[in-house]
């Protein structure tokens, strides 16, 4: 009976020193966690630069509503590099980002035909672009769909060689784009950027302003770009 009282007492003294320690246990700080990274803001104004090349298939018809002049059919508007600036703003809602851009840009497209009693060239020389953008970000990196309006101007000089007389036409032209890219938060500031577009300006109708009467003539406006970028985030 003796063996067994001391039994229960050991047992409840180690049950007792169990308790006691695990209760000091709890009283021991731990460490804090480290904190996470936190993820990059694509909120904020931008600007920067832009560079790229643009191709098309174009076609001008040029003829003559009295026969006067043999209508001529070719492709305007050559393939070309291009360069300019652009600037927007970005706001990001979780993963979503929602923003506005515009740009401005110089290119040096010329075209020229030959045809029976008449020649000419059509070049043009600046184009722009005011779009939305949609993007999804994954930290640093964002893709994103964007379209919206664009603008340009074509310049059309027609010319008889022989009479040795010529007009010169401008049209102002307003169109729309689409197209998707991806951004790169290279630092907090500097994003680099990669874009396709595709931009359409219709069917644009011209006619003689007097030098060529009865002349008509017609273009489809149409082009595919690509384009790399590197802008400054304020």
């Amino acid at each position: 009976m003796t063996k067994l009282f001391r039994a229960g007492l050991t047992g409840l003294a180690i049950l007792l020193s169990g308790a006691a320690y695990a209760a000091d246990l709890r009283k021991v700080a731990l460490p804090p966690a480290p904190e996470l990274p936190a993820l990059y803001s694509w909120t904020g104004f931008y600007a920067g630069l832009q560079g790229g090349y643009s191709w098309g298939s174009n076609r001008v018809r040029i003829g003559s509503a009295g026969g006067g002049f043999a209508p001529v059919s070719f492709r305007a508007g050559e393939d070309t590099a291009f360069g300019g600036a652009h600037g927007g703003f970005n706001y990001q809602l979780g993963g979503i980002v929602l923003g506005v851009e515009g740009d401005v840009e110089a290119l040096n497209s010329r075209s020229r035909f030959d045809g029976i009693g008449l020649s000419g060239r059509i070049s043009q020389d600046w184009q722009g672009s005011a779009r939305a953008r949609l993007g999804l970000a994954f930290d640093r990196l964002m893709v994103y769909g964007t379209g919206g309006a664009s603008f340009t101007e074509y310049e059309r000089r027609v010319f008889a060689p022989g009479a040795g007389f010529g007009e010169r036409l401008t049209s102002a032209r307003t169109g729309w784009n689409v197209g998707a890219g991806v951004n790169f938060a290279f630092t907090d500031h500097l994003i680099l950027g990669a874009e396709y577009r595709y931009t359409d300006f219709g069917r644009n109708r011209f006619a003689s302003s007097g030098a060529f009467p009865g002349l008509t003539g017609s273009q489809e406006l149409s082009s595919h770009s690509a384009r790399a970028s590197v802008a400054y985030k304020f």
